[in-house]
């Protein structure tokens, strides 16, 4: 392609639209009196837009702390943790993130207000974040969080967390605040075994979610824990039996604003006191419709009698079904036992037969020699010598040591050896038998364990289920409790 003089002007445009361009794509921060570099203006709309973005300091100094301002972003710049290779606290309020990646060298991390779904991180390094807030955000699954060990403070409120399990915080040794109110949480449960522990753990936020239910159970883990806040939820009774023993340091327990039944929170109010907890509202309740416990409204609710007791038996088959777990678990273990004694006798039985079985062999060989050289060896009848007399005669006639065939060796003993032998041979065939008995009969009760173990994990769902089903029960009691008291009302009026 050839440019005349003509086409001089328009390379003029198309070269200064370009520098336009680049420097719309390039952005310096301002440095702030307390360090923080500041970027305004920020405009990324999609990924492939990222990766356009220059960032740079104002200086030739090393840049720790970042703020993007009045931004719109999509996704963070991809250069931004190439271009700042010392950065230790990153803010990113309302910049419209969809998704955040965190580098490993990142200590803070403020990304409230966005609508991120999503977390990445280098999965070949741990992170050294200390410090994450991600409040008001659109998180539905945090499974990847556990990845974050060196976390001290996680603030994860105002998302849309359904259900979760506390094993994900298991390997957070440092964590001192985790903070999961104001979600859409309708059941909290741990997997963490008892000997896995989080003994920095001292503050744990529940309010402002959709709790009906919850076993105390699933804060063994956090033994350093002193404050605990259930506030405006839907609870109506708690498990609280492991109170005492699994949270020592427990000072403050908000449990004010939910459905609880007055008898089950005046026995959780006892139990906390006992337990040395002081604080139980952070606010008095002056309009109750029923009564109030410690300045929080209950109620008194006749069928939740029955439904705590159906609850109770659930608990206490559940915890007879887990020790008749362990009993089997021990009787299996017990026959593993058996099984590799038994095993050890089946192969030396094994040797024992084949040995035996190489002796007979040896036996017969020797006996077939012996028969072989008898019928080789016997002399042909005398036809015209006349037998000798008397005594002569009686003394050839005798079986000795002279008339044995081969000299060495008695057919008669070796058929009774043979005799001897099968016998032995049948005996050990039968223990073998009784062996073979008693390995289909561990067979079969690994089996049954193996049905016990699906059974157990069944159980463990359905009463989960059946204690849901139980909350939801309460909540229907209560609001047909309350229309009765209307028609009630109604009636005089009528």
């Amino acid at each position: 392609m050839h440019f005349g003089i003509t086409d001089v002007p328009v390379l003029l445009v198309l070269v200064v639209m370009r520098l336009q361009l680049c420097s719309c794509m390039k952005y310096t921060c301002t440095l702030g009196p307390n360090g923080l570099c500041m970027f305004q203006g920020v405009l990324i709309e999609s990924a492939e837009q990222a990766q356009d973005v220059q960032l740079e300091a104002p200086g030739s100094g090393e840049v720790t702390r970042v703020k993007f301002h009045d931004s719109n972003m999509y996704v963070l710049p991809t250069r931004l943790y190439t271009a700042f290779h010392q950065l230790q606290e990153l803010r990113v309020w309302w910049v419209h993130l969809h998704s955040i990646h965190i580098d490993a060298r990142l200590l803070t991390l403020d990304a409230v207000k966005n609508h991120i779904s999503t977390i990445t991180t280098d999965g070949d390094v741990v992170p050294a974040l200390r410090k994450l807030e991600l409040n008001q955000n659109r998180l539905r699954n945090i499974d990847n969080i556990s990845q974050f060990e060196n976390l001290e403070v996680l603030e994860l409120a105002k998302n849309d967390l359904r259900t979760l399990d506390l094993c994900v915080f298991g390997r957070m040794q440092k964590l001192r605040l985790l903070d999961l109110s104001s979600n859409n949480l309708a059941l909290v449960r741990s997997s963490l075994p008892a000997s896995d522990k989080l003994p920095a753990l001292t503050a744990l936020y529940l309010n402002d979610n959709r709790l009906t239910y919850l076993d105390l159970g699933v804060l063994r883990t956090f033994p350093a824990l002193e404050k605990v806040y259930l506030a405006n939820n839907a609870l109506v009774y708690v498990d609280y039996d492991q109170l005492p023993a699994a949270l020592p340091r427990m000072r403050i327990f908000h449990l004010h604003t939910n459905d609880w039944h007055c008898e089950a929170l005046v026995d959780l109010v006892a139990h906390l006191r006992k337990a040395g907890v002081q604080d139980f509202k952070t606010f008095s309740a002056f309009n109750c419709k029923d009564r109030s416990v410690e300045g929080i409204c209950c109620t008194e609710n006749r069928p939740f009698a029955l439904v705590r007791k159906s609850s109770r038996y659930l608990a206490h088959y559940a915890t007879e079904l887990n020790g008749h777990t362990r009993h089997l678990m021990r009787e299996l273990q017990h026959t593993r036992h058996e099984l590799s004694r038994l095993s050890a006798s089946d192969n030396f039985t094994q040797t024992a037969l084949q040995n035996l079985g190489d002796e007979v062999e040896d036996l017969r060989n020797q006996l077939t020699d012996v028969l072989v050289s008898a019928g080789n060896d016997q002399p042909p009848p005398p036809a015209t010598v006349a037998p000798p007399a008397g005594g002569a005669a009686r003394e050839s006639a005798r079986p000795g040591k002279q008339g044995r065939p081969g000299g060495s060796l008695d057919p008669e003993r070796l058929a009774a050896e043979v005799a001897k032998m099968r016998r032995e041979v049948q005996k050990v065939t039968g223990d073998n038998q009784t062996l073979r008995q008693q390995l289909r009969q561990y067979d079969k009760l690994k089996q049954e364990l193996d049905t016990l173990r699906t059974d157990t994990d069944e159980t463990k769902l359905t009463l989960q289920l059946i204690k849901e089903e139980n909350a939801l029960l309460k909540q229907e009691l209560q609001q047909l409790h309350q229309k009765f008291q209307q028609l009630f009302t109604r009636a005089p009026a009528v």
